[in-house]
């Protein structure tokens, strides 16, 4: 988030006539210090600011609390947690009948729940808010970006970019710099997963790769010129996957190293895609020659895969190993780990028709 945003925020504060008014701005700049990272001092405002809440203060002023922690314990990467605690928000808005509070409530867990893989409860979710005639912008963005996300992991393609031009245009209405990189990076993400598939698949698209590059340089970009931007750990570990892809192995292995040491941290991080990075730079050091260290990493991220991997990381994973495998002369494991690649890819196309039938169970839910 821009100093912008906080120095904005940090006025309305100062501003507000209404005790009222001041709490529910201070439970926004917790927000905005936990989408930051800021998450202790997200806390410490929460903390001020029911120091301050007054016994007559409205009941939805109340219960958001358990919203912006729910919001907090997402960005300090305790995922699960994070969801539990949505859902109990969630749950007493319901109760209380406070429609606004229920839109921020299932517009952050249509994406938490699609970063699970959940089909039905995020896309339930998303189109919940977008039917909510009182849900605020922020809510009605982060619910199309989750529709169009969870269309686009689906593979359908067509309707994924359709809800992101759509996103877009709340984006822009927003005018939040931290909403806009979000945007940026779910349409690169989009584009490099489809491009990472197709070459899974033995059908590399150079064109889809060219453009999944160009938008996660245009992400990294726009992040750096963000102050206080987010961080683009995750847009340099694609960015390094997409060179891998065109076979610019050095250029590729550069950005693994200097940016695969940050990706992991405390709670649930960014688990599959370290392990997919740590796979992808043990077959970028094979291709290089260096075939032993190479070797050793590809059995590392090997040893991650558990019963939570989804399917294409399987497959990743799976994939490279064989190659290290060949390259220490083991035909017959390597052989054995390509068969596992070919039908995890066989799960993830699987999986996607099977999301495409439940994305379109109902008809599809647009901006209005």
């Amino acid at each position: 988030m821009s100093q912008r945003l906080l120095e904005a925020n940090r006025r309305s504060v100062a501003a507000a006539a209404q005790v009222a008014d001041r709490i529910r701005l201070l439970q926004d700049r917790a927000v905005l210090l936990a989408r930051l990272g800021r998450v202790a001092e997200a806390e410490a405002t929460l903390s001020d600011a029911e120091q301050q809440m007054p016994t007559d203060a409205p009941r939805a002023l109340k219960l958001r609390f358990a919203y912006v922690r729910a919001i907090a314990t997402y960005f300090a990467n305790r995922f699960g947690d994070a969801q539990r605690k949505m859902y109990e928000a969630l749950r007493e808005a319901r109760q209380s009948n406070e429609p606004t509070l229920i839109a921020e409530c299932e517009s952050a867990l249509a994406l938490f729940m699609q970063r699970e893989g959940d089909v039905r409860a995020a896309a339930m979710h998303a189109r919940s808010v977008l039917a909510n005639g009182v849900a605020p912008l922020e809510a009605r963005y982060r619910a199309s970006l989750a529709l169009a996300s969870l269309h686009q992991d689906a593979h359908d393609h067509e309707t994924a970019y359709r809800l992101c031009r759509e996103a877009h245009e709340v984006v822009k209405d927003l005018d939040d710099e931290i909403a806009m990189a979000s945007w940026l990076q779910r349409a690169a993400l989009a584009k490099a997963a489809h491009a990472r598939q197709s070459a899974g698949c033995g059908e590399l698209d150079t064109q889809g790769v060219k453009e999944a590059i160009e938008a996660l340089q245009q992400c990294i970009d726009y992040a750096a010129q963000v102050p206080d931007g987010p961080d683009a750990t995750l847009d340099y570990l694609l960015l390094a996957e997409m060179h891998m892809l065109q076979k610019r192995y050095k250029q590729a292995l550069g950005l693994y190293d200097l940016h695969l040491p940050q990706c992991e941290g405390d709670g649930d991080g960014l688990l599959h895609e370290c392990t997919v990075a740590m796979s992808d730079r043990a077959y970028c050091l094979v291709q290089l020659g260096d075939i032993d260290t190479g070797y050793a990493q590809a059995v590392s991220a090997l040893r991650r895969l558990d019963q939570s991997s989804p399917a294409d990381t399987r497959a990743i994973v799976h994939e490279n190993m064989a190659a290290a495998l060949e390259a220490v002369q083991r035909p017959l494991p390597a052989r054995q780990h390509r068969t596992m690649a070919h039908a995890a890819w066989d799960t993830h196309c699987h999986e996607q028709r099977e999301a495409r039938r439940l994305l379109h169970e109902s008809t599809t839910t647009t901006l209005h």
